[in-house]
């Protein structure tokens, strides 16, 4: 498929619906968070637990999504944060330049952007990359955020409080006992989980308009830097150990596209509630998701 296609096809839809809400942010000033509350606490764990009771695609699949998402972020964060000392950044852009490379944007984007790609087969095996995403995040992405603090003790509450996690694992145990749910009940987490795709759309596109008002001028050299690691150096390293752990088709797919995502949101949330440079994560935030458009497209013409 050609590159403006998929950019028109794909992409584009994407940006339309968050670029609506951008705009409305910026004229009417969208509180967020109950849309995100929502997503966080309904939608999305219904998405998940839907996605992972009801998938196709067999364990050790599963587990090669699971670790190869494991893989590759931990080997881009790691070249990153050997880049960033050997260039001279102090330890508190040492931990939010990682925070930057840990946390790419798996759901609000990474999810709709592989279902319009790829389908649902496509959008259940994005769910799996997300959930290791998440997991890496509320662990070692909180470890490099509170570096030089002590006190993580509320972020790790927050972390126990979120109902992701256990979606994902009940639904991988009702998946292994092969269970079936009342029809009334499948409904409801389709409709929940059909709500969750559009709701992550709007809240990406608030974020973004909060993002594009602080400005990047300061950060400019630390953003660019981190940009190019999560687009292009994590695509690079994507291909090799894909290949390395026997992955091909949409599984393979799937693997490539979801660890070359913009950074997250959640990242410069972390690195604000702990001290680290979260100007400096905010601003990766906005040039990481805008350059997508093109590293994606690009991306995508090669694999499809």
């Amino acid at each position: 498929m050609a590159t403006l296609e998929i950019t028109y096809n794909i992409l584009i839809p994407i940006f339309l619906i968050a670029g609506v809400f951008a705009v409305l942010d910026r004229h009417m000033h969208i509180d967020p968070q109950p849309a995100s509350r929502m997503v966080v606490y309904v939608f999305a764990p219904a998405l998940i637990f839907r996605s992972l009771a009801f998938m196709e695609i067999s364990a050790g699949e599963a587990g090669l999504l699971f670790g190869s998402t494991v893989i590759i972020t931990l080997l881009a964060a790691g070249l990153g944060n050997g880049f960033v000392r050997v260039i001279g950044f102090d330890r508190r852009q040492e931990s939010a330049f990682t925070l930057s490379l840990i946390f790419a944007n798996l759901g609000n984007y990474g999810l709709p952007l592989n279902r319009l790609a790829f389908g649902d087969p496509g959008l259940e095996r994005a769910v799996i990359c997300m959930v290791a995403s998440l997991l890496m995040g509320y662990t070692i992405g909180i470890f490099f955020a509170s570096r030089g603090n002590t006190s993580n003790r509320s972020a790790m509450l927050n972390v126990l409080k979120n109902p992701m996690p256990y979606a994902a694992a009940f639904g991988l145990l009702f998946n292994a006992a092969n269970l079936n749910l009342p029809d009334t009940l499948v409904n409801t987490l389709n409709l929940a989980a059909q709500a969750a795709e559009p709701l992550m759309l709007a809240v990406l596109g608030i974020q973004l308009s909060r993002t594009w008002q602080i400005g990047i001028g300061g950060m400019l050299r630390f953003s660019l830097f981190a940009t190019i690691f999560r687009l292009i150096v994590a695509p690079l390293i994507a291909f090799p150990i894909t290949a390395l752990l026997g992955m091909s088709g949409i599984t393979r797919d799937v693997a490539i596209v979801q660890t070359s995502m913009p950074t997250a949101v959640l990242a410069g949330v972390l690195a604000t509630e702990f001290g680290a440079d979260a100007e400096s994560v905010t601003a990766t935030i906005l040039i990481s998701t805008l350059t997508s458009i093109i590293t994606l497209s690009v991306l995508l013409s090669i694999l499809l």
